[in-house]
């Protein structure tokens, strides 16, 4: 059984993302896509001051460009979010500064040296997401696969599936409302859909709990054990 998960790349993940690229045989970077407009690929949210802030990776690229064609906008952003990071974070329970710089480790000197390519630095990010959390997934990028350019929608992940080989795909839950099981029902392809119960926890002198923010939030708050304890966990699968 080899079990493929599509998606676009994604900027300071939430922990359901995290444990989708633990879960995976094999994660494919859906990067022959346009980028979305105000989407999740270039920014996420922390906590700061209790209220949710966005952290957004300036891209010089508009928004109808390709992801693989975007282009960063410079190198500034990355001392800025790191200091909104520490702000935001420095007086919790399990604040840890080697943990902001070893998401961010290498990813500068990227950018100084001239390398603006959006889904280069993306993945950069996220391979560290992974090593902070001890594992090393298996990647690629969906422009490997030349034949699925010019294919659309569910059908392109249809034929990115094909492609590698994928016996299960495993889709977010938002996919049940773009046509991925009728684009996949006369394949030999299973298609399951990752349900993830987010978990509730304890957020520093919060009143109330907000989830789906940057996997920092938890990390500082409940700390790095118990948020590899989440993300190792059986993911919740359905067919329909």
């Amino acid at each position: 059984m080899k079990r493929v998960i599509i998606s676009q790349p994604r900027y300071l993940p939430a922990i359901n993302y995290l444990q989708r690229l633990y879960f995976a045989d094999l994660f494919v970077f859906l990067d022959n896509v346009q980028r979305q407009s105000r989407g999740w690929e270039n920014r996420n949210k922390i906590l700061i001051n209790w209220k949710e802030r966005w952290l957004t990776i300036p891209v010089s690229s508009t928004h109808w460009e390709l992801i693989m064609n975007s282009k960063i906008d410079g190198a500034d952003w990355v001392k800025s979010h790191k200091d909104l990071i520490l702000t935001a974070y420095s007086k919790h329970p399990h604040y840890d500064r080697k943990i902001i710089d070893l998401y961010y480790s290498g990813v500068e000197e990227d950018l100084r040296k001239g390398n603006y390519d959006f889904t280069d630095i993306i993945i950069k990010l996220i391979l560290n997401a992974c090593k902070i959390l001890g594992f090393t997934p298996k990647i690629e990028r969906s422009s490997k696969y030349h034949s699925t350019d010019n294919v659309k929608g569910p059908d392109k992940l249809l034929k990115i599936c094909q492609e590698t080989g994928a016996s299960v795909y495993i889709s977010g839950a938002n996919g049940r409302e773009y046509g991925v099981l009728e684009a996949f029902k006369n394949s030999n392809i299973k298609v399951l859909f990752h349900d993830y119960e987010y978990p509730a926890y304890k957020q520093h002198e919060q009143q109330g709990f907000i989830p789906w923010l940057s996997f920092f939030d938890p990390i500082f708050n409940v700390g790095i054990e118990k948020v590899r304890e989440w993300v190792y966990e059986k993911p919740k699968l359905s067919e329909n």
